[in-house]
């Protein structure tokens, strides 16, 4: 079994009990327990509660823990932390804001269109090609247990997310293992399991048969004495959706595919993967509205669903498609930094976008549309039209980077298209658009929400200046670099012009800690020392420019753009009045204890845009940047707001003493050091 992944959180149960407002909303139900929903502290984060009845299974909550805290997938729901508490056991998660599948398709009447539907199997095929592909430990293999409507949740798009793994299981040594302890839910049981014990992936495969029956038909099922898997004819269809001649051609196709889940043959069921894959070719001919005329079978017209195809990806000719990137880097490299990420054919982003028909915005350099996957997720695709190599290489550098970095508040990178004659990535779509945007506009924002906004983009520097993937200067922070999504959470964006020191391997961290170590820099700023230069400089451009994003926050200025010009207004107004106050933005001037965390913040502000070269170790490093506004908003908002300036100056910044100034500054950046050695132990 792999362990937990470390980024998981162990909540208290006081520390539930504030999060969900003393268990105040209840949005789910079950026998296993009952759900709530609650609001993370000092995050502002939605999350959902999951609080189990019983408290003697904590060796299978445990498995359960370490199963889903190690998948990272877009339509598998995030594990955010656990408690375990004297009478209790509870799990945190992601929240998911439109329910289960269970409660819309049979407790609503909301339409649900064909397509809708489809996203919404290929979102739940996708999900568990991935599980089925995932081997946690030796050869073992993983698969879910219990995939049946309840369990598949959806959000504002109606995307898919998996949910609810107790029942996930490791098969040891092969993909088929014996059990005569049976758990599963009644009537999404592959009766090969129910009868025999045998359990396999193609038990997930036959559960998803019937969920896509289900789909097709809107009725649970068993429904009266009925029986959708016996006896499934036409007029078993939906009718909402069953209205067209092209519609019922892609039903039928998705009835012949459900009746291949649930055959009793096991070794005749396909392979999740093949099943996400001709899902996806059904919505292509239904989008297309029925232009492909054919008597034939919509997949048998289709044949590239038969090629090998792997975790729902669809591979380009790489010949072809590096061609125009030869002398910036090789093909095998590329590869291999975006094994993460979905590669696109042409043919995928022109259905993506619709043609290209909704252009979000961009200039020379690139343009970027708003899209749709095959499962319903909200994208933006970035068409670059490069200008020279060097922005070339500095795109690619941008993508790789982004593919192997996982936080909430930095862009994700989804996929890309590398047939064409320029670079296309494709990103979660962010709705708000840039913090430039929003502060040069109307939309209100209050004093807490600035805060927030500030607090979660020095997170997601502290995270780059310390990622367990690399060492990462940004290089390009600035409000039109943070994008927000509809509830103003920031995502930091546009990579391009970022560097990484050295990427982790295993042999490269000390024993049994994920950091690298003092000795390791040393060796390596001696064998590369512009390596070390360019790093540094990345760091600390990264906290300058974070200093000028707090001055655009509580000032407002929409005169200034240029975050230079605001460091200069800054620090005439802290010498002239000794005060920030005539730089404050006069909507969040409301109580006195808000103008004192406001001078605080716009201190702070000044400390990271210090420029005097013998003054420049003064600066605080993010880590200690977002630790400081943290604080302040926390006694702003919890001790009576006065505080804030008396704990103020908890962080200062002591002068690094050394003779060899190379090591101790990039020490300072990533672990917090003001004095350093080169024999001193490296902590986080």
């Amino acid at each position: 079994m792999g362990a937990t992944r470390q980024n998981i959180k162990i909540f208290t149960e006081d520390e539930i009990e504030r999060i969900t407002n003393n268990y105040n909303t209840l949005i789910g139900k079950g026998g296993f327990g009952e759900v709530y929903r609650g609001i993370l502290d000092g995050d502002c984060d939605l999350v959902a509660v999951k609080r189990y009845i019983r408290v003697d299974l904590r060796k299978e909550f445990m498995k359960e823990v370490s199963i889903h805290s190690q998948m990272s997938h877009k339509n598998v729901v995030k594990l955010i932390g656990y408690c375990i508490g004297e009478s209790t056991l509870m799990l945190v998660t992601e929240y998911i804001s439109k329910g289960n599948l269970e409660v819309i398709l049979h407790g609503s009447n909301i339409s649900i269109p064909l397509d809708i539907r489809l996203g919404i199997a290929i979102g739940c095929a996708e999900a568990l090609s991935y599980m089925h592909s995932m081997h946690l430990s030796g050869d073992s293999l993983i698969y879910h247990g219990d995939i049946k409507p309840a369990n598949i949740l959806l959000d504002d798009n109606l995307t898919t997310k998996v949910s609810d793994f107790g029942l996930s299981r490791l098969l040891s040594g092969g993909d088929t293992q014996f059990t005569t302890s049976l758990k599963g839910s009644l009537g999404y049981m592959d009766p090969i399991y129910f009868h025999e014990g045998c359990l396999t992936p193609r038990s997930d495969v036959y559960s998803f048969g019937v969920v896509l029956l289900e789909l097709i038909a809107r009725k649970r099922v068993k429904h009266g004495d009925i029986n959708l898997i016996r006896a499934f004819s036409r007029e078993q269809f939906d009718s909402e959706i069953a209205d067209d001649e092209n519609n019922l051609k892609i039903l039928k196709e998705m009835r012949k595919l459900a009746a291949e889940c649930v055959t009793l043959d096991i070794r005749r069921r396909p392979q999740m993967k093949d099943v996400a894959k001709r899902l996806r070719t059904l919505k292509k001919a239904q989008l297309k509205g029925g232009r492909e005329k054919s008597s034939d079978s919509i997949l048998a017209t289709h044949a590239a669903w038969h090629t090998n195809y792997k975790q729902g990806t669809s591979m380009p000719s790489f010949k072809k498609s590096f061609s125009f990137l030869k002398g910036n880097a090789s093909n095998s490299k590329i590869l291999s930094e975006l094994s993460n990420v979905r590669f696109f054919t042409t043919e995928d982003i022109n259905d993506i976008t619709q043609n290209y028909s909704y252009l979000l915005g961009g200039g020379t350099s690139a343009e970027v549309y708003k899209g749709t996957l095959e499962d319903n997720t909200l994208v933006m695709v970035t068409v670059n039209n490069f200008l020279c190599e060097d922005s070339k290489q500095s795109f690619i550098n941008g993508g790789m980077i982004l593919s192997q970095t996982v936080h909430k508040n930095i862009i994700k990178l989804l996929g890309c298209c590398l047939e064409a004659k320029t670079l296309i990535f494709v990103y979660e779509y962010v709705a708000k658009g840039s913090l430039f945007d929003i502060l040069g506009g109307q939309e209100d924002l209050p004093l807490d929400l600035r805060m927030r906004i500030a607090i979660k983009t020095a997170e997601a520097l502290e995270y780059l200046h310390s990622s367990a993937t690399g060492i990462i200067g940004h290089g390009g922070v600035a409000t039109s670099t943070i994008l927000l999504d509809d509830n103003f959470i920031p995502k930091l964006t546009d990579f391009s012009r970022a560097s990484k020191l050295i990427k982790k391997e295993s042999e490269e961290t000390t024993a049994g800690n994920n950091v690298i170590s003092s000795g390791l820099l040393e060796k390596l700023l001696y064998k590369d020392p512009s390596c070390y230069g360019s790093v540094l400089l990345n760091l600390e451009n990264d906290v300058y420019k974070f200093g000028g994003v707090l001055m655009a926050l509580i000032s407002r200025d929409k005169n200034n753009v240029d975050h230079n010009d605001l460091a200069v207004k800054f620090n005439r107004a802290y010498e002239t009045d000794k005060s920030g106050k005539a730089m404050f933005d006069k909507d969040v001037l409301t109580t006195e204890e808000d103008i004192n965390v406001l001078e605080e913040i716009g201190k702070l502000a000044l400390k990271c845009t210090i420029l005097k070269i013998d003054e420049m170790v003064k600066r605080p490093t993010m880590k200690e940047v977002a630790a400081h506004l943290r604080m302040l908003r926390r006694s702003w908002k919890k001790e009576g707001r006065t505080e804030a300036a008396a704990q103020a100056n908890e962080i200062k910044a002591t002068p690094v003493m050394s003779v060899e100034p190379r090591l101790p500054n990039l020490m300072r950046h990533l672990f917090g050091y003001r004095r350093i050695s080169i024999g001193d132990p490296v902590h986080s």
